[in-house]
């Protein structure tokens, strides 16, 4: 039986096994309720290959796992290790300050690029949109934020990931988001972001799969950059939800100093997509950041259809990183809360050092959520 097959039964038997939920309490130690969830996701991708020879197949991804500790303080401690991949996530302490301040310590996103901060579990496609090519990631930090109803206002500085040989390099990241529209069935959403980080070892390099996190070949790469000194970006963002309609974009820059003889380089990207719940259901919104909802009838579930469109541009100067632009449409199953089919169809359209490469890929993921 394949990866795929096997997960699907097991999920399908978990989901009527368990409750209707994605968090279980299962303790309390002394002050704090315990609290556990996880994520399990297999993904399969199918390529229909251009120039380059994409490989096919299915992979068992994720098997997050995390426990969280909170007190009628709503002081809170994660702990998240993915045993698949033997990774470190969230490791990370946070305090409120007041009632509208906090202040994390530990490892987490750091805050930049809306669709990097959104879970992986509650994305709308399958992959992240190519500008993700510029995402800072999980890093060791430490931050402070500020925020109302309606804003909210964060900064940080930052170094390495805990993992070995993952992220490095110490930068500093600011957000703003402000949603004058923020009710219940509609909500208006803006946010920017700066980051600058001293390069590790003066290295700079960008690269993006094509929308296929399976994929063997990245299509747009600047290889390594020489005496790389600062990596400095700046992303804009916008989303808009009006019932089971939803829109999201965002727009990111990277401009990275470099030394010697070697003339600075910029890039960016940019994304823009719409969503539709065709069951009815409403994406919820708190604190700059979105997540799905839960089935209106959960035994049904709930349906999510997708249009994306994604662009990156790496040529700048004398680096031919390369171009890609990429049309995805797709949909999303919620059954419970607890699971989620999703099934995508790309379109790539790439040109690289003169050589164009458009190959078209559909991709599937099975998540469970306990």
């Amino acid at each position: 039986m394949s990866h795929a097959r096997r997960f699907a039964a097991l999920a399908i038997a978990c989901a009527f096994a368990l409750p209707a939920h994605a968090e279980y309490q299962f303790d309390r130690i002394g002050n704090y309720d315990a609290f556990v969830d996880g994520v399990l996701q297999t993904d399969y991708s199918r390529f229909n290959d251009d120039v380059k020879d994409f490989l096919d197949g299915s992979e068992f991804r994720r098997s997050e796992v995390i426990m969280r500790l909170k007190n009628d303080k709503n002081t809170e401690f994660y702990i998240g290790y993915d045993p698949k991949a033997k990774r470190w996530l969230d490791v990370y302490g946070k305090l409120m300050m007041g009632p509208s301040g906090q202040i994390r310590i530990g490892q987490y996103k750091q805050n930049m690029n809306l669709e990097e901060l959104i879970s992986t579990r509650s994305i709308d496609f399958a992959a992240r949109a190519l500008p993700n090519a510029f995402a800072i990631g999980r890093r060791l930090g430490v931050d402070y934020m500020r925020f109302g109803t309606d804003w909210t206002l964060s900064g940080g500085i930052y170094d390495r990931e805990i993992n070995n040989n993952q992220g490095k390099g110490t930068g500093v990241v600011v957000r703003g988001t402000y949603a004058p529209i923020n009710e219940l069935e509609e909500t208006l959403h803006f946010g920017v972001a700066v980051s600058s980080q001293k390069q590790y070892r003066d290295i700079g390099r960008f690269s993006a799969r094509p929308e296929a996190d399976l994929a063997n070949f990245r299509l747009v790469d600047t290889g390594a950059l020489a005496l790389a000194d600062r990596n400095s970006q700046i992303g804009l963002e916008a989303s808009y939800s009006n019932g089971p309609w939803a829109l999201q974009g965002e727009y990111i820059r990277a401009d990275l100093s470099r030394g010697a003889t070697f003339d600075n380089y910029s890039a960016d990207g940019y994304y823009v997509y719409g969503t539709w719940f065709v069951t009815g259901e409403m994406k919820t919104y708190r604190q700059g950041m979105f997540s799905y909802p839960v089935p209106n009838d959960p035994a049904k579930g709930a349906l999510e259809l997708g249009l994306r469109y994604s662009a990156i541009d790496l040529d700048d100067g004398a680096v031919r990183g390369g171009e890609e632009q990429n049309w995805t449409v797709g949909a999303n199953w919620y059954w419970r809360v607890n699971f989620k089919f999703v099934l995508d169809y790309t379109q790539v359209s790439s040109k690289r050092q003169g050589i164009s490469d458009d190959p078209s890929i559909v991709n599937a993921r099975f998540q469970f959520m306990f």
